[in-house]
């Protein structure tokens, strides 16, 4: 039995260069839709980096404003300790001051490093740059945690505007307040200088705190209180 092959209409040399075309553009498009998703992956890498570099220049630009009160910190923290210290020697009397103070505290933002990592987008950013800005993001949830720690330990110290004798009982409570207190302090000073080492890397933008700055612990513990929170530039005008 003789089984004759089909020949195409126009022979099979046309039909091999048909069949190439439709080859070539398939090819062609797979090549297009690849660019296309490469373009798009590359447009939501760049978005994802620019979005957490601004935030980590935000949360510099607070920390900067941080450290400028370190030496107000640092001073008021000592001028607390001679005044309960004060109080061992003259039978518990101390000199009352009208005004403690404390540091600011300013939240460090964290939420456009979690949306991006969370949507995958974070994984598009290259390798190294991604490591260090991972690395910043753990101190920056420290600090946020630690800060509102600080702010209790002050609030606590803040009571002395309103004693004129301290018992040692109280005295050594807030002793240990004191020292949380200067432990908080130098622990922000390290983070802070952990963090500008890796800010610089990245080559990161100094930008201006747009959150005022309050020098709450500059001001004389003499100042009276009204006066002393309009020294002070704090925003927070019925601060307790």
């Amino acid at each position: 039995m003789h089984v004759q092959v089909p020949k195409p209409l126009h022979g099979w040399r046309q039909f091999a260069g048909e069949v190439g075309i439709i080859v070539l553009g398939v090819l062609i498009a797979l090549a297009a839709q690849q660019l296309v998703a490469d373009l798009h992956e590359q447009s939501e890498a760049h978005q994802a980096e620019r979005a957490i570099r601004g935030e980590l220049e935000i949360n510099m630009a607070r920390l900067r404003s941080r450290h400028a009160v370190r030496a107000c910190v640092e001073r008021r923290i000592e001028e607390l300790q001679a005044l309960i210290d004060s109080a061992g020697t003259n039978g518990g009397s101390i000199a009352t001051p009208k005004w403690v103070g404390r540091p600011q505290f300013w939240t460090m933002q964290l939420s456009r490093w979690e949306t991006s990592s969370q949507a995958g987008r974070a994984a598009l950013i290259p390798a190294d740059d991604l490591n260090l800005y991972g690395s910043m993001y753990p101190f920056m949830e420290r600090i946020n945690t630690e800060g509102a720690l600080e702010q209790d330990a002050w609030a606590e110290l803040r009571a002395l505007e309103h004693l004129q004798r301290v018992t040692p009982e109280t005295a050594f409570q807030l002793q240990s307040t004191l020292q949380r207190a200067r432990y908080i302090n130098w622990r922000m000073e390290v983070w802070y200088a952990q963090l500008q080492a890796i800010f610089d890397r990245l080559h990161l933008n100094v930008v201006r705190n747009e959150v005022p700055a309050s020098r709450s612990a500059c001001v004389p513990m003499s100042t009276p209180r009204d006066q002393a929170i309009r020294i002070s530039n704090s925003f927070i005008q019925d601060e307790p």
